[in-house]
């Protein structure tokens, strides 16, 4: 549960990240052509422990590589992986599972499209997405938030992380746990700015990791500099 303490650190770090960064965490545009939903799915896919910013770089790879997504959802699962950024964190179970997802939406619907999703009662929408063979619980909740403005809050460990850095939840407690604390804590409305906010942040470690290499960096000019200098004065 968020309150106390807690939830006045959650509010502080909610109101700092918007005022940083008021338009973070907006979805790309779809593709000409891809329905509106399949495309929040696939760019849901991509963020999933991963960030915007490898998200973003993710889709323009996949977009440039297949006609549409259609096409990618024939492709094998190691040519998506390929596809993206070098490093990318669970780059071949994500293309594995986004594969079979689309497969499993192309079966049910018999078309690429997620636009009876919208005709549905918001729980029932919500069901037909958890129930989709290859989801996870992040990018089902991030399609039910962003694509379907029902009530949702996608939490994956990267999200787990920014928070306990800020002191609001446990370093430990489960992605699940830490979501449904936040459904109850934000009303309906309130949990897409918060969301989004948080979409656009760092997790800790990458923090400490940047500045890690900055100051080796600027270690490595400044002996740089002491060398030639001695090598001048000899």
């Amino acid at each position: 549960m968020i309150e106390g303490a807690k939830a006045k650190k959650l509010d502080a770090l909610i109101k700092r990240l918007t005022a940083a960064a008021p338009d973070a965490g907006a979805t790309p545009p779809p593709p000409e052509g891809a329905d509106r939903l399949v495309h929040e799915l696939v760019y849901a896919f991509m963020l999933w422990e991963a960030g915007p910013a490898l998200a973003a770089e993710a889709i323009g790879s996949i977009t440039g590589a297949f006609v549409d997504y259609n096409e990618a959802r024939i492709g094998m699962s190691d040519e998506l992986a390929e596809l993206l950024p070098k490093k990318y964190p669970l780059a071949e179970e994500r293309c594995r599972r986004l594969r079979v997802a689309l497969n499993t939406v192309f079966s049910r619907e018999h078309a690429l499209s997620l636009q009876s999703l919208d005709e549905l009662p918001k729980r029932e929408a919500r069901a037909y997405l958890d129930s989709i063979e290859g989801m996870t619980p992040f990018v089902a909740a991030r399609v039910t938030l962003i694509g379907l403005s029902a009530h949702a809050f996608p939490v994956d460990k990267r999200l787990v992380s920014i928070l306990a850095g800020a002191g609001v939840c446990d370093p430990d407690e489960s992605p699940e746990s830490l979501a449904s604390s936040l459904e109850r804590y934000y009303r309906a409305g309130q949990a897409a700015p918060a969301y989004l906010a948080l979409e656009g942040a760092e997790p800790v470690e990458a923090k400490k990791s940047r500045a890690g290499a900055r100051k080796s960096s600027s270690s490595t000019s400044k002996t740089t500099r002491t060398s030639k200098s001695k090598t001048k004065a000899t």
